[in-house]
C-alpha cells in the first residue's frame, strides 16, 4: 500500500486534499491506522484519483465527480455536464474581458489633465410608474427651454390630481436629432389618466446602463463625455436613449445631485 504522502505527490495534490476526498466519500483510504490516523491507499487507487484530478481541471464539481465515478453516468450526462462547464468558462472569460476593459479606461482617464471626476459604474434599474410628458425637439440645444414647459405642466398635474411628489425627477432622452424627450414623476401605481397631454405608465427599468453622478455645478459636457469616452474605450454599444436621474435638487443649484444613464446593449 501507499501512505497519503506518497499518493499525494503522484496525484499531484496536496495531503489535505486528500484528506477532504476522504472526508467527502470521493476517494476513501483502503486502510486508516486506528492509532495515528495515517491513510493508506491500493495502488489501483490512483487511477481514480487521476480521473477527480481531470475532471477537477476540466471544471466538475466535485459531487458531479462524485456521481460520475460511483453512479456509472451516461456519456450524454457527462457531455451535458461538460458542455455546462463550457458555458460558464466562457462567460467567466467575457466577465474578465470586459472588467480589463474597464481597467484600461479607467487608466486612459487617469492620463487626462486634469483627471476626470466622473466614475462610470454599470448597473441595472428598476422599472417605476410615473406620470410624464413627453415631446419631440430638434437637438441638445432645445433641451433647456422643453425642460422649462414640461416640468411646470408635471407639478400642476399632480397638483391637481392630490399626488405628492416622489423624488426622483427622471428626463429621458431618446435619439439625437430630433429627440423624444420625456419628463417623469414618480406616482403611485394607482395613477390613471392624469390628462393635459400626460400618460400614466411603468418606465421600464434598465438591464444595463453606464452610469455617473455629477455633484453642483453641473459640468454637463463633462459629465456625458465622460461617459462617452468610456463607452468607447470599453466597447459597449449604447442603445441611444439617455436619462437624468434628479436625485436631489430642492437646495441651490450648486447642490444639486444627479446621475447620468446611458443605456447599454446586452452582452452578446
Amino acid at each position: 500500500m501507499l501512505g497519503i504522502g506518497a499518493v499525494a505527490r503522484l496525484g499531484g495534490v496536496s495531503v489535505r486534499t486528500l484528506r477532504y476526498y476522504d472526508e467527502i466519500g470521493l476517494l476513501r483510504p483502503m486502510w486508516t491506522d486506528p492509532n495515528t490516523g495515517y491513510r493508506w491507499y491500493e495502488p489501483d487507487q490512483l487511477h481514480r484519483l487521476h480521473r477527480i484530478v481531470a475532471m477537477r481541471d476540466l471544471g466538475v464539481r466535485l459531487v458531479d465527480i462524485g456521481r460520475l465515478l460511483d453512479d456509472d453516468l451516461s456519456v450524454d450526462e457527462l457531455r451535458g455536464i461538460l458542455l455546462l462547464r463550457r458555458a460558464e468558462a466562457h462567460d467567466r472569460m467575457a466577465a474578465e474581458a470586459a472588467r480589463l476593459a474597464r481597467v484600461e479606461a479607467r487608466l486612459d482617464q487617469m492620463k487626462e489633465e486634469p483627471m476626470t471626476d466622473y466614475d462610470v459604474v454599470v448597473k441595472r434599474t428598476d422599472p417605476q410608474w410615473v406620470v410624464a410628458i413627453t415631446e419631440t425637439i430638434g437637438g441638445v440645444d432645445e433641451v433647456g427651454d422643453a425642460q422649462g414647459r414640461l416640468w411646470p405642466r408635471l407639478h400642476a398635474i399632480l397638483d391637481r390630481l392630490g399626488v405628492d411628489f416622489r423624488p426622483p425627477s427622471i428626463e429621458v432622452e431618446r435619439g439625437t436629432g430630433p429627440i423624444a424627450l420625456t419628463a417623469a414623476l414618480p406616482v403611485p401605481d394607482d395613477v390613471r389618466d392624469p390628462g393635459d397631454g400626460a400618460e400614466a405608465f411603468e418606465l421600464p427599468g434598465l438591464e444595463r446602463a453606464a452610469t455617473t453622478v455629477m455633484r453642483g455645478g453641473f459640468d454637463y459636457h463633462g459629465a456625458y463625455q465622460a461617459v462617452r469616452d468610456w463607452i468607447v474605450q470599453t466597447g459597449e454599444r449604447p442603445t441611444g436613449e439617455s436619462r437624468e436621474i434628479y436625485l436631489d435638487c430642492d437646495g441651490p443649484r450648486e447642490t444639486w445631485v444627479v446621475e447620468i444613464e446611458f443605456a447599454l446593449e446586452p452582452r452578446p
